[in-house]
């Protein structure tokens, strides 16, 4: 299967020296997926939007006076240039590894500015991105440990993030976003829940990875594409333990499919249908400390 192939390549790249270099330049120059097109761009940055909405709607706190955070900024920055476009006062973006492009981020920064209205200056070099756009690039950097000061940040966000990291890992940066965010703080979480492989390969169902056991799956997974396969109550769940109060999600689900349960895997037989068929979700939550002190 052309998912398979896909994988084990990512595999061979994980452990091949300068494998991240190797990948970018294959995106880049190969099959030419980055840049991003413009209709692609704009699809994020329609994304944004969403959620600036949804953060109007449910944030105590303005835009113009909150200091935003992400993690898994990835390689063009889209999201903190929409959200800095809209008026964020701040936004403090952080990554693993030092993936951000200048290439990227300034073809990016210029189609943004232009869906915007905004007026900003052509970015040059990654620090422009704070002189100008009021970002603060930091990579790499852990969001497990961010040694940012407790109770300073007012909107935390993330999109398509969570899915890429493993469970343990996914409690300790909900757990320091807990310690970071102010009582009145507002966190944006957009989750992709689907087998990611699927875009590469539509002869396969979104949920196709139901139906492997860890152990079978294990092969198929590497840095470049790591997926937990969590569902939905569990990733609520997280949130809960964490110390978050859940406001809304916005669960996408999608008609149980037969052949995927005929072959469900043993580990997600514990599962109801409307969980393990649900594609992605939108997680919007607070402190849970401030409807108690109301």
């Amino acid at each position: 299967m052309r998912w398979q192939t896909k994988a084990r390549a990512f595999s061979v790249l994980s452990n091949t020296p300068w494998g991240e270099d190797l990948h970018y330049a294959l995106q880049r120059y190969v099959t030419r997926r980055l840049p991003r097109p413009e209709k692609q761009v704009k699809s994020i940055y329609t994304l944004a939007q969403r959620l600036l909405a949804v953060h109007e709607t449910y944030s105590l706190r303005p835009l113009q006076d909150s200091t935003c955070f992400e993690f898994g900024a990835g390689r063009d920055l889209i999201v903190p240039l929409a959200f800095s476009a809209h008026g964020a006062q701040r936004f403090i973006t952080v990554d693993i590894e030092r993936l951000a492009k200048l290439e990227l981020v300034r073809s990016n920064a210029a189609i943004i500015s232009r869906l915007s209205g905004a007026d900003h200056p052509d970015v040059k070099s990654l620090d422009d991105l704070e002189r100008y756009w009021r970002i603060d690039y930091r990579a790499p950097a852990d969001a497990r440990t961010t040694g940012l000061p407790a109770g300073s940040i007012d909107c935390a966000v993330s999109v398509e993030t969570l899915e890429h990291i493993p469970k343990r890992d996914i409690a300790a940066i909900l757990q320091e976003l807990r310690r970071i965010m102010r009582p009145d703080g507002l966190v944006l979480m957009q989750i992709d829940y689907g087998d990611h492989f699927k875009g590469f390969d539509p002869s396969i169902s979104a949920f196709n990875f139901l139906t492997y056991s860890e152990e079978d799956w294990a092969p198929f997974q590497s840095r470049f594409q790591y997926v937990n396969r969590l569902r939905h109550s569990e990733y609520l769940r997280l949130f809960t333990e964490a110390g978050f109060q859940l406001l809304m999600d916005q669960p996408d689900r999608r008609p149980p499919e037969q052949p995927i349960l005929e072959r469900l895997a043993p580990c997600f037989r514990g599962f109801s249908e409307e969980d393990l068929f649900t594609q992605g979700s939108l997680i919007v939550c607070r402190p849970a400390d401030l409807s108690k002190a109301n």
